[in-house]
């Protein structure tokens, strides 16, 4: 097996995740906004990305699996060191590349959860305001103190 198919689908990840990436900007913008319906039709587009993106890894490790055989380990490092040449080089520039655009896509996603858990503590502290908690409905004396065994009842039923 060739590297020209693993430099293939690896450069369809590369635009895969790059497009994810620009759908996470954009999101970051829908998120400050607190657009709602956009923010749907994103989670959608998104949807699709991790859908192909998923198809391209699977076909990824079988030629990757095909390349180094099973009894390797099937990583990309493996098929870098099988590799010379203008195919090696590729090979690398596309596995720093898809690694530099991954990892800016965690950093933006952790931003877009954190927008998110704000949004979530905002809206929750605003329920919480014109929601009042209803009052204790307890029939006892308010300066009564509690007697943990008043009322409750023993595993033992005895008499002395």
């Amino acid at each position: 097996m060739s590297a020209k198919q693993l430099i293939e689908l690896l450069e369809k990840h590369v635009k895969l995740h790059k497009g994810l990436l620009d759908l996470a900007n954009k999101k970051t913008e829908v998120l400050k906004k607190g657009d709602m319906e956009a923010l749907s039709e994103m989670m959608k587009e998104e949807q699709k990305y991790i859908a192909a993106i998923t198809q391209v890894e699977r076909e990824r490790v079988r030629v990757v699996n095909e390349m180094i055989g099973e009894a390797n380990e099937p990583t990309l490092t493996a098929c870098i060191s099988q590799t010379e040449g203008t195919e090696r080089a590729m090979l690398e520039k596309l596995r720093d590349d898809l690694t530099a655009v991954i990892s800016e896509l965690k950093n933006i996603n952790l931003l877009n959860q954190q927008l998110t858990q704000q949004s979530l503590q905002f809206v929750n502290m605003m329920l919480d305001m014109f929601m009042p908690q209803p009052p204790n409905i307890n029939y006892a004396a308010p300066n009564k103190v509690p007697n943990p065994y008043e009322g409750s009842s023993s595993l033992f039923d005895s008499k002395a």
